[in-house]
């Protein structure tokens, strides 16, 4: 999805209609399906024209990609801030702020909502599992990899090292509940979910030579 400069003249409206799209076109997409949900929908829905919708996104699979990354991103100004004062805490800290967030976002029930829509609409839209799959993970795993490149407990990891850690590091926490939650069932109770978290963030710290804790 298109974005502009901080210093861009018209910044924050941009954003500000940036984020009406965004939530018109996941309301659709929960609503109707990806099948169902159209370009002219999501912009009927967020009142915005046709013109001014594909100013801000190019295609319906760029809108989706959005809403799913959007899942996995901090939701405001002060869970950033608090992402970017945790970096500069110890490597395990900032591991298990990561923890929380990813199965925080994960078992979010729009989150939930959403990957039962790809998967009810993978068998006619063949490439729709994988674009999600790498917008909804692949994000997530991007953003421990960027974490670790900040650290300087990861400095002997290479960009692919760090990258392959960051992939254990997220199934760690997917573990097999997920299908669970995708059926159904109730998700890990926050005391599994802090216990996952503290066996990925000391196998990852293990696996760099450091000591755990």
């Amino acid at each position: 999805m298109k974005s502009w400069s901080s210093d861009h003249p018209k910044a924050k409206l941009m954003a500000s209609k940036r984020a009406d799209i965004l939530a018109a076109a996941k309301a659709s997409f929960l609503d109707t399906g990806y099948e169902g949900t159209s370009m002219e929908s999501i912009a009927k829905a967020a009142n915005v024209s046709i013109m001014t919708l594909y100013r801000h996104a190019e295609s319906k699979d760029d809108l989706f990609l959005a809403v799913i990354s959007n899942a996995c991103d901090p939701d405001d100004e002060a869970e950033r801030a608090e992402m970017e004062a945790l970096l500069e805490k110890p490597l395990r800290d900032v591991l298990l702020w990561a923890a929380a967030m990813t199965q925080s976002r994960l078992t979010d029930p729009d989150t939930i909502a959403l990957m039962r829509t790809v998967i009810a609409g993978a068998s006619r839209f063949p490439g729709l599992a994988e674009m999600a799959h790498k917008s909804l993970v692949g994000n997530l795993e991007g953003m421990v990899a960027f974490m670790l490149g900040l650290k300087q407990e990861a400095a002997g990891a290479n960009a692919e090292r760090r990258h392959e850690l960051a992939v254990r590091f997220i199934d760690r926490l997917l573990g097999t509940h997920m299908l669970g939650v995708l059926m159904g069932l109730p998700g890990p109770s926050l005391q599994e979910q802090e216990e996952r978290a503290e066996i990925a963030a000391d196998a990852l710290i293990a696996a760099l030579g450091q000591p755990a804790r």
